[in-house]
């Protein structure tokens, strides 16, 4: 990888230069019971009766908690990250509802988070051009 300064060693290229950098690690591995409790909750065919929304309710925040460690720390100061993660603190340390409509609230909000995180640690990569020809 190289980077043209043209002679500028402001502070602006060196962050320019360290973004780059950053964009060439891999993205953090999400683990796979992730995914398994998200599709659980927010999947369209799936309604969680009373007796399994627990269970999910302890998935959720182990999840949550594998997740927020991972967020490299230069991401944890970006708008996005710092929002989500603000919200998963405050979802983790807030007791859930006991009636059975404000647990699955609870329960969702953590997986909407979960998911926002998810999808900023490991974006989709974005199509070619190339790729994609009109049919």
């Amino acid at each position: 990888m190289r980077f043209d300064t043209d002679g500028d060693t402001s502070e602006a290229v060196l962050l320019r230069v360290l973004e780059g950098l950053r964009r060439s690690f891999p993205p953090p591995d999400v683990p796979d019971s992730t995914f398994d409790v998200l599709d659980a909750v927010l999947g369209p065919d799936h309604v969680p009766d009373e007796e399994e929304v627990p269970l999910l309710i302890m998935r959720m925040r182990g999840s949550l908690m594998e997740l927020l460690p991972v967020v490299p720390p230069h991401d944890a100061r970006k708008p996005d990250f710092a929002a989500l993660i603000k919200k998963a603190h405050l979802l983790l340390e807030t007791e859930p509802p006991g009636d059975y409509l404000g647990v699955r609230l609870h329960l969702r909000r953590m997986a909407v988070v979960g998911l926002g995180l998810v999808d900023l640690l490991a974006p989709l990569p974005a199509p070619h051009p190339c790729t994609h020809a009109d049919r």
